[in-house]
Parts: structure tokens; C-alpha cells; sequence
């Protein structure tokens, strides 16, 4: 049963002491970790598009006019040159009167490289020239003349760096539509893309180059008379030879001539601490510069806040990370990291230290052995192309003087007409007697032997025959007195026949043969002497042979 409030009495009070927090939490505060593997910086989202509201129309002030800048026409803010130039080429390009701003009329935008808090870059290339260059663009239009004017001073403070091999050139600024746009050279990427792409610390080798490279920029800013107060990976940009460029002034400062209420800071994790006193002076750069370094060198995650914020000002430096560091380094680092900015060392005095003087001499002689190698392999291109040049204007002069290509004359040792004998006949001489083996010729009547001769002469195909009829593989040796020809078929078929015995041959074979040998070496000297074609078989009767041959018999 249920006491009543009334008799239970008066609460008792209960002690509710806070436990103790553990010791692993505060360390855990003040603790540093590496970099974690991330995406790089290149995949952003896309640009936010402009808001588009209608004119404020204001009954109080109903004159109010729109101001210049926020007419759709491009107005030149800076360019590359001595005061009083000429138009640059690209100039002569724009049309106001078209619609397209003056980035798509003088530039073809090739790709989006990425996007910053205050701009986002464009990679294009020149209409006029033909270079590639990088355009950024400022994300949000002019809030009004006081924000124009501070934009604007930033263009002309980049423009005043110049050019230095250590420092991003700046071609051209334009403002158009109520943006700002600045023309810089382009680079393959930035130093926390690098990084980033790695995903490992980079040997202590080119640590050194870089940070050689951008205490060269730093020399120069500071001779320009500006301070730059935004030293990151993220404004470090390298080129294809791995030579580190300064860029991004938009919160540079005129020593001397800026109040301290228009300076901006930069990225915490690489301010320095004098910053938040309201102290600009080089030393800040130094020291985001030493951050820098640190962060790349180590690969450590550099923190916003916190313990281990306030720990790296104080001049500590963590040696879980350090200790793959040379001592000369670290005590450089650690002369950059110097909380007093009085006591920090400038840009000149680290630059002296062995260690650059080291360093510089080997970057130098790396640069100067690089650019020779790329001006050799230039000239031997260029060289092979003008040997390449020089044979084909060779080749070609030889062609021409060899003049249209022509028919080669016939043999004359092929004879234009053939014989009808058989040339494998054998003359077998001997000390007792002479015996001859003759080819048996059919004996045809004059009148049909004629008709066939006459008819088949003119519609016969010319035929040459390398081998004669009846012939072997194996040529035959031919005697010293006599002469072997090839016969060709020349306008009428070949009669002849071979017949060892002939039924209707006679014992005038043999003076028959002798005297068809004689008629060919006739038929084949007046063939040199006449070149008018005709049959060397003529029509003639058997029994003319019969009494020809009688006397040399006799």
C-alpha cells in the first residue's frame, strides 16, 4: 500500500557527484592522427547558379540607376604590359553587340578544374594565341561599389607580383556582368592534389625542393611589398617539371598602406598566431609556410581547434611524425613553427642556411640539366625533320630526272621466224664413211599441201616454243658443225613428223634432210635481211627436191 506524500517525510538529498573523466579522453584531445585517404579536391560538386531576382524598385529613391559594372559588357581591369599599350589581340575578338560573354568569344572552355570558397577555374584556351590558360571566375556578383573596389584591388595586387618563376603570372582581368575574372598561366594541379594523389609522405629530397621554391616566392612577395596570408597546399601549384608556383592573392595586403580592419584570415589550420592580435607582417607567411611543410613532409592531419591547435603555436612538434625527418630539417622547421614572430627567421635568412644553400645548388643544376634535355630533344626533332625533308626533296629530284618509264626493245637474238626441221638431229662422222639420220617427211600431193598451207598461213597464232618437239628434260649436246636452233611456229602448224621408218620413204631420206637443213639456213640468213613477215615453208614440189638433191649426191 501506497505511502501518502504527507507521512513519507522529506526527500532525502542525494549526493550527484560528476565521475572523473578518464585520462585516455584528454589525451585523446590533444592527440594528432595522419592524413585518411580522401577523394581529391577535384571532385566538387557543381557550380550553384546564380540567383536571379528582379530589380529592387524603390519608391523612395525612384532615380536609382543600375550600376556600370552590372552591365552585360566586358571592361578591362588589368593586363600584362607597360601602361598606355595597345589592346591585347584577344580584344579585337569580342563583339559587344553579341550575347556571348567574353570568355566565349576569346577563350574555348575546355573543362572545369574546381572550386573555391571565393572563385572556381576553368581551363581554356586562347583564341588569339593558342595557350592554354586557366581562368577563375568569382562565384558571387559585386555586393556593391565597396565590394567591386576591394575585388578589384586584388586583381591589380597579382598583377603587381609580376612574373617570377616562383609565383603564379597573371595575364588579364576583366570584369563583366558583375563578376571578376583573372587570366592566369596554367598548371597541371596543386601541391594538396599531389598529396592527396599519393596517399604517402614524399622523400625528404623534394620536401626540400619545395620548400626552396616557395621561400624564393615568399622573397619575392615581401620585395613587392605585400604579404600574402594564405600559405596552403591548396595555392601551391605545380608545373610538369615539378617547380612549385605562389598563387592565389586574393587576401594579399600592401605593407604599410592596409588597416588592419580589411585584412581577412586565411585557412586556421595554417594561421599563424600573431593573426588573431591583429599583427600582419611577413613572419605570418613563415609560419604558414613551416605548416605547410609539416603537413606535407609528414602527412599529418593539421587540426581547426583544439589542444593540439594551440600545442603546434607553442612550438611542438609531434615526434611520432618527425622522426623520419633529418635533424637539419627539423631544426628548420622548428626555427619556421617559432611562436614569437620577432624571433622568427625570414625568408632571406632561411634561404642562406647550409641546408638551402644545398638544396638550391642541386635544384638548380636539376632545373638547368632538365631544361637542356628538353631543348636537345627539341632540336633532334627538328633535325630529323629536316633530314626527313631533305631526302624526300632528293627522292623526288631523282624521280624527275629518270623521265616516263618506257618498253624494253625486243631481243634480236630471237629469231622472227621459225623452221619447221627438227633440231634434235645427230650427224654420226666417221673414218670409214659418213651416216645420217633424217626425218621422214610425209609425202603430200603439191596441189592439197598448198591449199592447207595457204589456208591456215593467215588466221595460224604465233607460237614460241622454248623446247622443240620430242625433246627431253635433258638437253642434247649438238656437234661443233652444226648449229642448234629453236623452232618457232610462225604463221602456219608444224608438218614435219618423226618417222625412224617410214613406209613411205625412199633411200632419198637422208639427202631429203640435208637439203630441208639447207633451205632453213637459207630461210634463217635471209630473215636478218628481210623483216617482212612471210612463211619460211614455201610450196613447192617433191619432185624439184628429188632432183636437187641428185647432183650433190653425184
Amino acid at each position: 500500500m501506497p505511502v501518502p506524500p504527507d507521512e513519507a517525510g522529506p526527500e532525502p538529498r542525494l549526493s550527484r557527484t560528476p565521475l572523473p573523466v578518464p585520462a585516455f579522453f584528454r589525451e585523446a584531445e590533444g592527440s594528432f592522427s595522419a592524413k585518411r585517404p580522401q577523394r581529391a579536391s577535384g571532385y566538387s560538386l557543381p557550380s550553384r547558379p546564380r540567383h536571379k531576382v528582379p530589380p529592387t524598385v524603390s519608391r523612395v529613391f525612384p532615380g536609382c540607376q543600375p550600376q556600370p559594372w552590372s552591365q552585360p559588357r566586358a571592361r578591362l581591369v588589368w593586363c600584362r604590359g607597360a601602361p598606355g599599350q595597345a589592346a591585347p589581340p584577344a580584344d579585337l575578338l569580342y563583339d559587344p553587340a553579341k550575347r556571348e560573354s567574353f570568355l566565349r568569344q576569346c577563350f574555348q572552355v575546355l573543362g572545369h578544374l574546381g572550386r573555391g570558397s571565393f572563385g572556381e577555374v576553368y581551363k581554356v584556351r586562347s583564341r588569339a594565341d593558342g595557350r592554354l590558360y586557366a581562368v577563375k571566375r568569382s562565384v558571387e556578383p559585386f555586393r556593391g561599389a565597396a565590394d567591386r573596389h576591394r575585388k578589384l584591388a586584388e586583381a591589380r595586387r597579382h598583377g603587381r607580383v609580376g612574373r617570377h618563376p616562383n609565383c603564379l603570372g597573371l595575364a588579364r582581368a576583366w570584369e563583366e556582368r558583375g563578376q571578376l575574372y583573372l587570366q592566369t598561366e596554367l598548371c597541371p594541379g596543386s601541391l594538396l592534389q599531389h598529396c592527396e594523389a599519393r596517399g604517402q609522405p614524399p622523400p625528404e629530397r623534394r620536401v626540400r625542393a619545395w620548400l626552396w621554391d616557395l621561400l624564393r616566392a615568399l622573397q619575392h612577395v615581401r620585395v613587392c611589398g605585400l604579404v600574402h596570408l594564405d600559405v596552403k597546399p591548396a595555392n601551391v601549384f605545380l608545373t610538369a617539371r615539378g617547380v612549385c608556383k605562389l598563387g592565389d592573392f586574393g587576401l594579399a595586403l600592401e605593407l604599410g598602406q592596409a588597416e588592419p580592419g580589411e585584412a581577412q584570415e586565411g585557412d586556421p589550420r595554417y594561421m599563424a598566431p600573431e593573426l588573431l592580435c591583429g599583427d600582419y607582417s611577413p613572419a605570418a607567411d613563415v609560419f604558414s609556410l613551416g605548416m605547410t611543410i609539416l603537413e606535407v613532409a609528414c602527412n599529418l592531419e593539421l587540426p581547426t581547434g583544439g589542444e593540439a591547435w594551440q600545442q603546434l603555436r607553442q612550438g611542438y612538434l609531434p615526434p611520432e611524425f618527425t622522426a623520419g625527418l633529418s635533424l637539419e630539417l627539423q631544426a628548420l622547421l622548428a626555427a619556421m613553427l617559432e611562436p614569437d614572430p620577432r624571433l622568427r627567421p625570414s625568408a632571406e635568412t632561411l634561404l642562406e642556411s647550409d641546408l638551402m644553400r644545398c638544396t638550391g645548388r642541386w635544384r638548380r643544376l636539376a632545373l638547368l640539366a632538365e631544361a637542356g634535355l628538353e631543348w636537345g630533344a627539341v632540336l633532334l626533332q627538328g633535325l630529323m625533320s629536316l633530314l626527313w625533308g631533305v631526302c624526300l626533296a632528293l627522292c623526288s629530284l631523282a624521280h624527275w630526272r629518270q623521265g616516263p618509264p618506257t618498253t624494253p626493245p625486243r631481243s634480236p637474238l630471237l629469231p622472227a621466224y621459225g623452221s619447221f626441221s627438227s633440231d634434235w638431229e645427230e650427224d654420226e662422222d666417221d673414218e670409214g664413211g659418213t651416216g645420217s639420220l633424217a626425218l621422214e617427211v610425209f609425202q603430200l600431193s603439191g596441189s592439197s599441201r598448198d591449199s592447207s598451207l595457204q589456208d591456215r598461213a593467215p588466221s595460224a597464232p604465233r607460237l614460241s616454243l622454248p623446247l622443240s618437239l620430242g625433246s627431253t628434260s635433258t638437253p642434247r649436246q649438238t656437234p661443233g658443225g652444226r648449229k642448234q636452233r629453236t623452232p618457232v611456229l610462225q604463221g602456219s602448224p608444224n608438218l614435219s613428223c618423226i618417222c625412224p621408218e617410214s613406209s613411205c620413204g625412199s633411200s632419198s631420206s637422208p639427202a631429203r634432210a640435208r637439203t630441208l637443213g639447207s633451205e632453213d639456213e637459207e630461210a634463217g640468213v635471209g630473215e636478218d635481211e628481210d623483216p617482212s613477215p612471210r612463211s619460211s615453208f614455201e610450196p613447192r614440189s617433191l619432185l624439184s627436191l628429188f632432183e636437187d638433191a641428185a647432183p650433190e649426191q653425184n
